[in-house]
């Protein structure tokens, strides 16, 4: 992020109310999806109002996964489709690239939902499925694939991948963590069924509401009131979706790789 509206954010942010955070043990900020939904058309005597997502995205990998590509992967297709995944590091003491099945299942989604232009695809939970169906990579992954129809996001979460949604500068909405304990999320591996894993929403979504997808990098280091205080006060001053996601990215990350949408 360039200029003077990232340097008067900084001192705003830091002078005014947003709360401060302690670092969580674990992963640093992951990967973040921003998305920010006007309307797109209002006919005469019709309720027929629908939104488009317009998005920024960043991406600051750790320096020490760079040369790799980081375990971090995700997706944004057709203006209405996006995904997000994080590989697990443990994969890397076998020797194995740990973010190569996230990347995979990421690339397979984009492959899928471009794939079906004739016939659409509109199912998160069925993009998920066949994108892990055809996974050949090893490795596991945290995953969260969403599509937003005009109106309503629909979401397909396994793990403790995320969203927040923010409306009028609070939190609206956010998914749970999956979880089997502290620090070990559900996850899928390849050879998995993730329908039985899946967590589904949908959410009605307003003009202006503003949509962060991330893994548990983001959530980790950043309190959801701070993210969207954050996002706010970016919004008032002018701030585009690619600055909003640096700057989130920058405040979030300790060290670790972040991939900002």
């Amino acid at each position: 992020m360039t200029g003077t509206h990232s340097s008067n954010l900084e001192e705003e942010i830091t002078k005014g109310d947003a709360q401060s955070s302690d670092m969580v043990d674990g992963s640093a900020p992951k990967a973040l999806e921003l998305k920010h939904s006007e309307t797109t058309q209002r006919r005469e005597g019709v309720s027929t109002t629908r939104f488009f997502l317009s998005y920024g995205a960043a991406l600051l990998p750790h320096p020490s996964k760079a040369l790799t590509g980081g375990e971090d992967a995700y997706f944004v297709a057709c203006q209405n489709w996006l995904g997000v995944a994080d590989g697990v590091g443990q994969w890397s003491l076998e020797g194995i690239n740990a973010g190569l099945y996230a990347q995979e299942l990421m690339e397979n989604c984009e492959k899928i939902v471009l794939d079906c232009k004739s016939v659409p695809m509109t199912n998160p939970k069925e993009v998920l499925n066949q994108s892990a169906a055809a996974a050949q990579s090893p490795g596991s992954s945290t995953v969260l694939v969403a599509y937003f129809d005009g109106q309503e996001l629909h979401v397909a979460n396994i793990g403790d991948s995320g969203f927040i949604i923010i409306r009028n500068g609070a939190v609206f909405k956010r998914s749970s963590p999956m979880v089997h304990e502290f620090n070990f999320p559900l996850q899928i591996e390849r050879g998995d069924d993730p329908s039985k894993l899946i967590e589904g929403y949908k959410i009605d979504l307003d003009e202006g509401d503003v949509i962060i997808t991330a893994t548990d990098g983001l959530f980790d280091n950043l309190y959801e009131q701070e993210i969207a205080s954050i996002v706010s006060k970016s919004l008032r001053a002018s701030l585009r979706p690619k600055e909003i996601a640096e700057f989130l990215a920058m405040r979030a990350q300790g060290g670790g790789e972040i991939s900002i949408f």
